[in-house]
């Protein structure tokens, strides 16, 4: 039997929790339609115990009856199996063999209240799984065969007929609406699982469209420009080599404006979460025997500024383990009425103590996004061997025309700290 994701003949990239709840809904639909076949041979059984407790009942036909059940009763739970599974390949092997087990099994138990019970669970099972217009000819000996037997006999019992014939045949219509609901409500949730799954195919398809489209529009004309400009630099380099260096000054101001660019944009596709970066660099410093310490991890962050605050707890920790030899890191989040300032320490810087310090690709790309929110990013020397990443982002206008806490601050540091 496949498992969820290949139910519909084809893998399905689905969340875990949806598949998972997909397999639940399958083994619950499986086990109500085992339930409804095992009434089969259970019927048969009935009809064993009616023939040892009354004479004039055949027990030889009851037994063979009730084995020629169980086989039948396979083949009707594998027909619906198949059906679950959307196949739409024949059935007619299978739909003859059972049909031709229900004739066999009616001639040994003859027309007897199991036996017309056992023929509506097959009824109601072949209805859902063959087209209605090949099931017609059966229905209508099914329907039609039992009064045909009874009126054979020397001295039919009309009312006791009608009531053995009636009661199977309002179950089988029974069983039938409850098998249709059962497999309707099993293929809303594939529809529903498959639709989500385009749905996400579709997010990403667009969103790839999206980046592509950005990265064009953003690196079209940048790299038409560097181009351009490098060519006339390299011809101008020999005849006017002041005029060459000013073109590759402006070369380099385009290829920083179209890295700001693209950082800008690709910002947009790699959103970060505050509280799971703050989590991942405590374990990674930890992993790396360096002690780290958070302190305002629970202060209230405003929304704007979750993102770009993540992504500078990212890069100070990713900056302590390639540029430090620390053993210490001290991770702080403070807020006051005007800026949210995060400060990273470690100690174990290995650069010189001189004042001044180059900010690579990372920090750079970080300080040019506290700019784009009014923000500064700084870096220095602290204490013998420290080295201090600051950045202070002031606080969304909304943020700040809140009313001030009306809190002693000793207990406004109490919660921060």
């Amino acid at each position: 039997m496949p498992n969820a994701a290949e139910w519909n003949g084809a893998p399905m990239a689905v969340p875990q929790a949806a598949l998972r709840r997909l397999r639940h809904a399958r083994w619950v639909v499986v086990g109500s339609y085992a339930f409804f076949v095992l009434l089969i041979p259970f019927f048969g059984l009935t009809q064993v115990a009616n023939a040892v407790n009354n004479e004039g009942v055949s027990l030889w036909g009851a037994v063979v009856g009730t084995l020629l059940s169980l086989p039948l009763a396979g083949i009707v739970m594998w027909m619906m199996l198949v059906r679950m599974r959307r196949r739409t390949d024949p059935q007619d092997v299978a739909y003859w063999t059972s049909l031709t087990l229900l004739a066999a099994v009616l001639v040994a138990i003859d027309v007897y209240y199991s036996s017309l019970l056992i023929a509506s669970v097959w009824w109601a099972t072949v209805m859902m799984v063959r087209p209605r217009r090949r099931t017609v000819v059966v229905t209508v000996v099914l329907v039609v065969g039992p009064w045909v037997r009874i009126l054979a006999l020397p001295e039919p019992d009309v009312a006791l007929m009608a009531f053995v014939w009636g009661v199977p045949a309002v179950w089988a219509v029974i069983m039938l609406v409850t098998n249709y609901g059962i497999l309707w409500l099993w293929e809303v949730a594939n529809e529903a699982t498959a639709a989500r799954e385009a749905q996400a195919r579709l997010a990403v398809t667009e969103e790839r469209l999206r980046f592509s489209r950005d990265m064009h529009d953003l690196l079209g004309h940048s790299l038409s420009a560097l181009s351009v400009k490098s060519e006339l630099a390299a011809r101008l380099a020999e005849r006017a080599p002041e005029r060459a260096a000013q073109e590759m000054l402006e070369v380099q101001r385009l290829a920083r404006d179209a890295l700001r660019e693209v950082r800008t944009a690709v910002s947009g596709y790699r959103e970060v979460d505050l509280d799971a970066e703050i989590a991942s660099v405590r374990a990674v410093l930890g992993a790396a025997g360096v002690e780290c310490t958070i302190t305002g991890a629970d202060i209230d962050v405003p929304a704007d500024l979750r993102a770009l605050t993540a992504w500078l707890v990212r890069e100070a920790g990713t900056n302590v383990l390639r540029h430090s030899t620390a053993s210490r890191c001290d991770i702080t989040l403070r807020r006051d009425d005007r800026a949210l300032v995060v400060e990273v320490y470690n100690d174990g810087a290995r650069a010189a103590h001189d004042g001044a310090v180059r900010f690579g690709n990372g920090l750079t790309g970080l300080s040019e996004r506290a700019g784009a929110v009014r923000g500064e990013v700084s870096a220095s020397p602290s204490g013998k061997d420290g080295f201090l990443l600051r950045a202070v982002l002031p606080l969304p206008r909304r943020e700040t025309e809140r009313r001030p806490d009306p809190a002693p601050p000793e207990e406004r540091e109490g919660a921060t700290g």
